[in-house]
């Protein structure tokens, strides 16, 4: 197929979903430059379909067509990734905001992310990227050398893969990481996890730590809020603590969809029978968004229930974010409750931990420290 038929199969799949005209002039254009690498994770079909193979749910295209995320599309028989060295949003932010309260506090991230996803969040905070195709958005080009170099002129010795849903564009990343893992880098990963376990392992075993999105509870929180299932997360997430990477949970706690304490015991339950009482987990404040404007603000008093129930089903290390200046920001001492880390909301006000634990009690408090 030649590169003007690609795009008139590819304007005529479009119209049919009911796209902008503009964007279809845009697709029929003859300056059409569309970013693109193959897919690792594929398999070629008879007729020149393929079936994608990086999340559960395994696309099966036609030529032309793209995958439910949006970055994935079969030219001629092959899997491309649209979104490879094409990232919609970047930006330097403290390695908290990930969120990570247990990893190298203090510094901070060369960010990233492209355009896709492949769930639909109803609150996504991001969505003007991550609900859009790659050609739909304003992005820069950015080869993954480049990035070191904005990263190294920002000052940062992180790099973060965050914003959108890296799964997405995991052929990206995994080209970024391993240029940058060679000049010293430490590579993080916030992801939902909704992903096969080979593809998600290929891309945990080339980052160091990851915060990992486990949105809520129960299937029909998932169905109804966020598009797709419960249990490949639950599956990702045993992928993840196999891994060697560092991993911290995050929950967004969405008024009336997932903050009954019924709900938050069960997880806090399952993260301290399935990953273990040391994974630091954060309750994260929900502000009206996307297609849940009507709702309010988390109350405070929820997330700060939510809390002392984690604490309570077991868990040993339990923050809220996006909360402002909050006590439940701090890192504390699980033994003799000293304050070891001092936050303001992101910021690190001060660092005691020595030697990997508390300068008190000498108690050893899990994470990465340098």
């Amino acid at each position: 197929m030649n590169r003007r038929d690609f795009c008139k199969r590819t304007v005529t799949w479009l119209i049919s979903l009911g796209v902008a005209p503009q964007l279809a002039r845009l697709l029929a254009g003859d300056d059409l430059d569309v970013p693109a690498v193959e897919v690792k994770w594929h398999k070629k079909l008879p007729g020149k379909k393929i079936q994608c193979g990086v999340c559960p749910m395994n696309c099966i295209l036609a030529d032309g067509e793209v995958c439910f995320c949006r970055t994935r599309m079969n030219r001629g028989g092959t899997c491309y990734n649209m979104a490879y060295a094409n990232p919609s949003v970047v930006g330097i932010d403290p390695v908290e905001k990930g969120p990570f309260f247990h990893y190298r506090p203090g510094t901070k991230a060369f960010a990233l992310g492209t355009s896709g996803c492949n769930l639909r969040c109803l609150y996504c905070q991001n969505w003007e990227q991550s609900q859009k195709m790659p050609i739909e958005t304003e992005n820069l080009a950015l080869p993954a050398a480049n990035v070191l170099t904005e990263a190294k002129g920002g000052g940062c010795d992180n790099i973060m893969f965050t914003y959108t849903e890296p799964v997405m564009y995991s052929e990206y990343a995994l080209d970024i990481s391993r240029l940058a893992r060679k000049q010293g880098y430490k590579l993080q990963v916030v992801t939902a996890g909704y992903a096969n376990p080979e593809p998600f392992a290929e891309l945990l075993a080339e980052v160091d730590a990851c915060s990992f999105a486990l949105k809520g509870f129960s299937e029909a929180f998932y169905k109804k809020v966020c598009g797709q299932s419960l249990k490949p997360i639950l599956e990702a997430l045993k992928v993840a603590r196999k891994s060697k990477v560092w991993l911290e949970l995050v929950t967004l706690i969405v008024p009336g969809y997932n903050d009954g304490q019924d709900e938050i015991k069960q997880l806090s339950r399952w993260v301290v029978n399935e990953l273990g009482p040391d994974i630091p987990l954060t309750f994260s404040r929900f502000f009206p968004q996307y297609r849940l404007k009507e709702l309010s603000p988390t109350p405070l008093a929820t997330l700060e229930s939510s809390r002392e129930t984690a604490l309570a089903a077991g868990l040993r290390y339990v923050y809220l974010a996006n909360v402002g200046i909050h006590s439940a920001s701090n890192t504390y001492c699980p033994k003799c409750k000293m304050e070891v880390i001092t936050r303001s909301s992101f910021a690190v006000k001060e660092n005691r931990i020595k030697d990997g634990g508390c300068p008190g009690c000498k108690e050893k408090i899990p994470g990465v420290w340098v």
